[in-house]
C-alpha cells in the first residue's frame, strides 16, 4: 500500500480530541469565515442582480449563515471562559459595533445621498424625513435591521425589487441582532458559572433538548413548537423571529458545546467525510432549503444540521496548513458581508448584470473584498486594539495578577488575538 494511503487509512482510523487537534491560531476557521462570506455573496448575485434564487433544493447563503454561528459558538464561548463578564462583553462589543458602525455611515451618506440625487436631481428631503436616512441610522445603530431601507431609493429599480417588493439597501445585517443575543446569552451563562467545568453538562443537556426540538418540528409539522411568531421588541436588538433563533441559536449552541467538551469531542477523518457526505445528501434532497415561512417543509432537516456543524469543526483542523495563514493576522469576512448586499444592489441598479451571473458575482465580490479591507485596517483592527483598556478605577496595582478567570487545569491559557473570534454574519 503506498504511504500516502497508508497515513490516510491511519488518519480516517483514529480519533483524536479537538482539544488537542485544534492549536490556536493554527486552524482553518479564518479560511472557513471566508468562505462562507463568499458563498452569502454568491447566493445574494442570483437574487440581487437576476430576482431568482440560487438554488431550488439548497439555500446556500443560509447554509454559510449556518456554518458562521457554528464558528462563532466555539470562539466566542472560548473568549468567555477565557476572560471575565464585563471584558468579554468589551470585546464583543470592539469586534461588531465599530465596523457596522462604519457601514452604516458609509451607507447613509455616501451611497444614500449619490442614488438620491441621481433619482431627483438634489438631496433635500433626504435627511429627516421619515424613513431618511437619519431614521435609517437610528434605528440600526446597535444592530439588527429594523429599517430596511432610505426614503424611496431603489424602489422599482432593481431586479429584486421586482422579485421580491422592497426597497432594502443591505439585507444581510438582519442577522447581527441573533448573533448579538446570542453573545448576551453566554455572558449570562459565564456570570451564573455555567461555562465552567463543572456545570458544563447543562449547555450539553441545553443542545440535546433543541435538537428534540427540532426533529419534533421536522417529523410533526403540523404541530410544531416555537416557529412561529417572535419576541420582542427586545432592548436595541428590536424584534426576532423565534423561527431564525431556533435554528441558528442551536447552531451556535452546537458550536459552544463543542468548546465546552473539546477535550472529549473526537475529531476522525472517517466521521467527518460522513458528516460531509451526509449534509451533501441532504441538500440534494432538499433539505437544507433554509427556515423561515416559506421555506419546504422538512428544511434544515436537524440531523442535517448536526452532521453539519461536526463537519465545519472537523474542516477547521484538517483543512492544509497553507490554509491557516487566512483570517489569521486580518480577517475580512465580516467586511465583505456587512458590505456586499449593498455593493450588489448598487451594481444591479446601473446595470452589472448584463455580464452575466459569474461576471457580477466576479465585480461584487472584488468591491466587497475591496471594502472590507479598507473596514479592518481602518476600523476593525484599530478598534480591537482596545481590548485591553481598563477603566482606570478598575485597574489592579503594577504587578498584581490581571483580574479574569484563570484557565482551568489540564487547559491552555489562550490568547484571544485570533481576528477570526468574529461576528457571525449571514
Amino acid at each position: 500500500m503506498p504511504p500516502l494511503l497508508k497515513t490516510a487509512v491511519r488518519r480516517a482510523l483514529v480519533s483524536q480530541p479537538m482539544a488537542t487537534a485544534y492549536h490556536g491560531r493554527a486552524n482553518g476557521f479564518g479560511a472557513l469565515r471566508l468562505a462562507f462570506a463568499l458563498a452569502v455573496v454568491l447566493s445574494h448575485t442570483a437574487a440581487l442582480g437576476f430576482g431568482r434564487p440560487l438554488l431550488h433544493r439548497v439555500d446556500l447563503g443560509a447554509l454559510a449563515v449556518a456554518g458562521f454561528f457554528t464558528i462563532s459558538g466555539f470562539l466566542v464561548v472560548g473568549s468567555a471562559r477565557r476572560n471575565s463578564v464585563p471584558r468579554f462583553l468589551w470585546h464583543r462589543a470592539l469586534r461588531i459595533w465599530p465596523g457596522l458602525w462604519v457601514c452604516l455611515l458609509f451607507t447613509g451618506l455616501v451611497v444614500a445621498p449619490l442614488l438620491y440625487l441621481d433619482r431627483h436631481g438634489t438631496v433635500d428631503g433626504l435627511w429627516r424625513s421619515p424613513g431618511g436616512v437619519l431614521d435609517y441610522l437610528r434605528q440600526n445603530w446597535w444592530g439588527g435591521l429594523r429599517q430596511f431601507g432610505i426614503a424611496d431609493l431603489l424602489r422599482g429599480d432593481t431586479p429584486y425589487w421586482h422579485w421580491q417588493g422592497g426597497n432594502t439597501l443591505n439585507g444581510s445585517l438582519w442577522t447581527l441582532a441573533y448573533e448579538i443575543y446570542c453573545y448576551l446569552a453566554v455572558a449570562v451563562l459565564a456570570a451564573l458559572t455555567v461555562l465552567r467545568r463543572q456545570l458544563r453538562w447543562l449547555t450539553l443537556l441545553a443542545v440535546v433538548a433543541v435538537f428534540g426540538v427540532l426533529c419534533w418540528n421536522h417529523l410533526q409539522p403540523g404541530a410544531a413548537v416555537w416557529t412561529s411568531g417572535a419576541i420582542g421588541p427586545l432592548p436595541m436588538l428590536g424584534t426576532l423571529e423565534k423561527t431564525y433563533l431556533l435554528w441558528y441559536g442551536f447552531m451556535f449552541l452546537a458550536g459552544g458545546a463543542a468548546e465546552l467538551y473539546r477535550d472529549r469531542l473526537p475529531m476522525n477523518d472517517l466521521l467527518g467525510a460522513l458528516a460531509l457526505g451526509t449534509v451533501g445528501w441532504l441538500a440534494a434532497r432538499g433539505d437544507f432549503v433554509g427556515p423561515g415561512p416559506n421555506a419546504a417543509d422538512g428544511a434544515f432537516f436537524a440531523p442535517a444540521l448536526l452532521a453539519y456543524a461536526y463537519a465545519v469543526l472537523w474542516l477547521a483542523v484538517r483543512l492544509p496548513t497553507m490554509l491557516h495563514r487566512v483570517g489569521r493576522d486580518n480577517d475580512y469576512s465580516y467586511g465583505v458581508y456587512i458590505y456586499s448586499f449593498v455593493v450588489q444592489q448598487v451594481l444591479a441598479k446601473i446595470g452589472l448584470p448584463a455580464l452575466g451571473v459569474a461576471g457580477f458575482f466576479l465585480v461584487s465580490a472584488l468591491l466587497s473584498l475591496g471594502l472590507a479591507m479598507l473596514s479592518w485596517h481602518l476600523v476593525e483592527k484599530p478598534a480591537l486594539r482596545g481590548k485591553d483598556w481598563t477603566p482606570p478605577g478598575l485597574r489592579e496595582p503594577s504587578g498584581d495578577p490581571p483580574p479574569g478567570p484563570r484557565p482551568e487545569p489540564g487547559r491552555a491559557a489562550d490568547v484571544e488575538r485570533n481576528p477570526a473570534a468574529a461576528p457571525a454574519a449571514g
